[in-house]
């Protein structure tokens, strides 16, 4: 039996031992870097059991991969043990799939010449960081030549702690993984649907490019300006992508296309029973896009009666919804548009002046495909690769034809157009004739009447498409780009109803 005094310390001892232990368990569940997790286990194990210098090193798991080593002596320096001492007791350790202990480790590996640095070396001792019953890693600690050496008893209490310690250390290396792996999802996110969205090699679209990743940061409102067709929509993607709001909501709202009677429900919302109709409490778009962007298109058709309380939301962050008198606080970013001179409208009093001032922060302009015909050939070949899963392509006399077309529509002209040709052409190699026979292009005013034309597209027509539609669709395009994205003119022109009209620009998504 041991007497008291030595029980006490023994006891005492124990106490200290779990304290320690306890206080490393608190410190790694906070900690989330595989570096800084392995440094803490060390520090640990060196207090511990006394050591002078101690190291963590994880195994390869792979060919491609070199060993995660950590290295520190009792002064907390990155220094201490030689790596070709601590590489040979790791070969032990894994080989063998158990503790290392030794009184003298240069003796035990049989170390021929060594340096007058690792002279020094003296006792040793390891454990294996075990997962699923195979070493990953293991904890080594080193004591100076003639200096103390290790007990059993000290292996058995570090073997006691690497449970703990491989938990978190694998639970730190996942989390780093997991962290890189989100990295490249979000680089590749940006690519695809940021300003790598955005085709065209030409100086006009690679000041676009640039504008759009300083102003994505920034968070500050961005005024998109450009004729329909342009990609407003598209670059307002990008700005969200760019931003540290990435991650939340992008809500585009296409101004032209709600009645007027519907505009402050549909951006603040309503409460149940506030109107006729309002048989529930609705979001509006601003609390959809609390935290992340709204995207207001067209925004020169916004009423006047409404755009005080638009500024109103940009300068203090609240609203309140249709029929409530509670206050609202929403984060939103806002990025407007418009295929319209603001300006004017200003000056006829249809938009207000400090309004404007509060969207136009950072102004960026989208050029129109007469600008930068140098990109028609790029935006065509990636729209044929795209409708045709990369079966199709065109030759070069079939770009020279479409680079020297008029696209009134711009890039969403082209892109409707580029879809036509994929469905109505049978070959992969897609040529200008190609592209004739299908009627686009070949035709002038004079030369045909309507008829000839829809003879030419049912007789080219493989009946796998509704062709009903897709004239449907490409006439209220036409109207909308001959009317500058006026809805109420496009739908003089075409003899329907603004509000049918507006039905369609929907179904087919022609915002």
């Amino acid at each position: 039996m041991l007497p008291l005094n030595t029980e006490a310390a023994a006891l005492k001892r124990r106490v200290e031992e779990l304290e320690e232990i306890h206080r490393l368990a608190q410190s790694l569940s906070s900690m989330v870097g595989v570096y800084q997790t392995l440094e803490a286990i060390v520090d640990c194990c060196l207090k511990l059991c006394k050591a002078e210098r101690g190291a963590i090193l994880l195994f390869s798991t792979a060919a491609h991969e070199s060993p995660q080593t950590v290295v520190r002596n009792v002064h907390q320096e990155r220094a201490g043990i030689d790596h070709i001492v601590n590489t040979l007791v790791a070969g032990w350790v894994e080989a063998h799939k158990r503790p290392f202990l030794s009184d003298d480790v240069l003796r035990e590996l049989n170390f021929r010449n060594p340096s007058e640095h690792i002279k020094q070396l003296g006792a040793s001792m390891a454990v294996p960081l075990v997962d699923e019953g195979k070493p990953f890693g293991m904890i080594h600690l080193v004591n100076s030549r003639g200096g103390s050496i290790f007990t059993e008893e000290q292996v058995r209490l570090v073997s006691a702690l690497t449970p703990l310690a491989a938990q978190f250390i694998l639970r730190a290396k996942i989390q780093e993984t997991v962290f890189a792996d989100n990295q490249r999802l979000k680089a590749s996110l940006q690519q695809t649907r940021g300003v790598g969205t955005l085709l065209g090699g030409s100086r006009l679209m690679e000041e676009v490019r640039n504008k759009i990743m300083i102003a994505g940061p920034s968070g500050a409102s961005v005024l998109l300006i450009g004729a329909t067709g342009t990609g407003k929509e598209v670059a307002a993607r990008a700005i969200h992508v760019h931003s540290p709001r990435a991650e939340k909501p992008f809500i585009a709202v296409n101004c032209a296309a709600i009645p007027s009677t519907l505009f402050e429900s549909e951006l603040f919302g309503h409460e149940k029973g506030s109107f006729t109709g309002a048989t529930a409490t609705m979001k509006g778009k601003f609390e959809l896009a609390d935290g992340g962007t709204l995207f207001l298109d067209e925004i020169s058709a916004l009423p006047l009666e409404l755009q005080p309380k638009l500024l109103r939301v940009l300068e203090e962050r609240s609203f309140c919804r249709v029929g409530s008198s509670e206050e609202h606080k929403v984060d939103v970013r806002v990025i407007s548009a418009s295929n319209s001179d603001l300006q004017a409208a200003i000056k006829a009093n249809q938009f207000r002046d400090d309004l404007y001032h509060r969207l136009n922060v950072i102004p960026v302009q989208l050029p129109t495909l007469r600008e930068r015909k140098e990109d028609i050939s790029e935006l065509a070949q990636a729209f044929l690769q795209e409708f045709s899963s990369g079966a199709k392509t065109f030759d070069g006399e079939a770009l020279q034809y479409l680079s020297s077309m008029e696209w009134r529509g711009n890039v969403r002209e082209l892109r409707n157009t580029v879809e036509r040709i994929s469905i109505f052409t049978s070959f992969n190699s897609v040529s200008a004739s190609a592209i004739r026979d299908v009627g686009i292009g070949a035709i002038s005013p004079g030369s045909a009447d309507a008829r000839t034309v829809l003879l030419s597209l049912l007789q080219s027509k493989s009946g796998e498409e509704n062709l009903i539609e897709n004239l449907e669709r490409d006439m209220i395009d036409l109207a909308l780009q001959q009317s500058h994205g006026n809805a109420a003119e496009a739908a003089r022109m075409l003899g329907v109803h603004r509000n049918a009209l507006l039905r369609r620009i929907e179904k087919y998504d022609l915002r």
